[in-house]
């Protein structure tokens, strides 16, 4: 695989072309796996085994396009995306690191509940506005922000992979194929605790964001009344 698939992104574009193209080496690893533990699935993969080049790699066919077609669906819809609307990550995460910190420090009185109904506009008001990539003139430094965008690309790469290796122990039971549950599981488990090392890593990044932004007693303000604005 290209040394650039490791190279730090600077878009959320990048970011999707990222996650979708490690991913569907992952599923073409897992389908490999699933592969081995039952000869039935095997013998119909074996059907297409002419080969596709994919970045310098050989993939047979029948690895190739079922892993491609799952690999797009994700891209398109956004599965990081999904998979944080159910467990509410980012929802923790933008209260968690940036908009409780940002509210203490300009002593704004808001209900969390409230915070959080409006979390995606608020958001753009007193963080984006401030830290965006596609600003060139932004408050943050563009680095800074390159590397929590890349923090959180391996962070959801994580996610989604837990995720397809959770629906290959399903698939192993339904396959009958028992022999390799636990090895699954405990990788997937594994991968959780890293993930949360992933997550807090991204963190001290974005603490650092939002020190830079609320350093100046005149974005203070404009903070404030932004959150203020939540209660009319």
């Amino acid at each position: 695989m290209p040394l650039t698939i490791f190279k730090t992104i600077d878009n959320y574009g990048a970011m999707l072309n990222k996650l979708a193209t490690i991913n569907f080496f992952v599923l073409v690893l897992l389908l490999y796996f699933l592969s081995e533990q039952s000869q039935e699935l095997k013998q119909t993969i074996d059907n297409y085994s002419w080969e596709v080049s994919v970045l310098s790699f050989k993939i047979p066919f029948g690895y190739f396009f079922p892993c491609l077609v799952v690999a797009i669906f994700g891209r398109i819809i956004k599965l990081h995306d999904k998979i944080s609307d159910i467990f509410r990550i980012r929802r923790w995460y933008d209260w968690t690191f940036i908009l409780k910190p940002m509210m203490e420090a300009t002593s704004a009185e808001v209900s969390k509940k409230i915070v959080l109904k409006n979390r995606d506009s608020i958001m753009f008001k007193v963080f984006y506005k401030y830290a965006s990539s596609r600003d060139p003139h932004s408050i943050v430094d563009r680095h800074l922000i390159e590397m929590v965008m890349d923090q959180l690309s391996w962070y959801w790469i994580l996610l989604e992979t837990i995720l397809y290796i959770f629906a290959s122990v399903i698939l192993l039971f339904y396959l009958e194929s028992f022999d390799q549950v636990l090895t699954l599981i405990f990788i997937g488990l594994a991968l959780i605790i890293f993930a949360k090392t992933v997550q807090l890593s991204c963190a001290k990044y974005t603490k650092q964001e939002v020190s830079i932004i609320i350093e100046a007693a005149s974005r203070k303000r404009e903070i404030k009344e932004e959150f203020d604005a939540l209660r009319t």
